[in-house]
């Protein structure tokens, strides 16, 4: 029998990329499993994150950080082992999006210079955001807090990420 045709190098990297992510899904969900995003698995809300990033065209990297992005912060996952397994670029995405310090303010000001030290965070950030305040919808406090922060938020990321995602969080901010 001959050989099926070799993939193109498009189709191959498609492939790739699709076995990535899914690896990525894969390892947040077991990370993720005890966690809740209200009534639902976190699960919801990463893929939520990944939707809003396809909405725009955005893939590769940010793609894979979408499923990932708050392992580090969330679950005892590290930075290292994000880049062992899906790579540095990945990796530095989910740190730069990963807050420490003890209380929120401190976690988003430490996210936030770290965004500003790696831009293209920021749209994996104003995904994020997107989906929280969208889903915050039937949770008035939860949307209270995300409008009381949104003025810090701007001023941290100004110049940063794509406009048509600060006009979609702004939208859904007065929604």
């Amino acid at each position: 029998m001959p050989e099926p045709p070799a993939p193109t190098p498009s189709t191959g990297a498609k492939a790739d990329q699709h076995a990535i992510e899914a690896a990525a899904q894969r390892l947040a969900e077991e990370r993720h499993a005890a966690q809740r995003y209200g009534k639902l698995p976190y699960v919801v809300h990463l893929a939520q994150v990944r939707a809003v990033l396809s909405a725009y065209g955005y893939g590769g990297a940010l793609g894979v950080a979408a499923w990932l992005h708050d392992t580090v912060e969330d679950t005892d996952t590290t930075r290292e082992e994000i880049a062992a397994r899906f790579g540095e670029e990945v990796a530095a995405l989910v740190w730069a999006v990963t807050g420490t310090g003890e209380s929120r303010k401190e976690r988003n000001r430490s996210a936030y210079e770290k965004i500003r030290k790696h831009p293209q965070a920021a749209i994996l950030k104003l995904a994020d955001r997107i989906a929280n305040v969208e889903a915050s919808r039937e949770h008035p406090d939860k949307r209270a807090m995300y409008r009381d922060e949104h003025e810090a938020f701007e001023r941290a990321l100004a110049g940063l990420g794509d406009p048509r995602m600060w006009a979609r969080l702004r939208a859904a901010l007065l929604a």
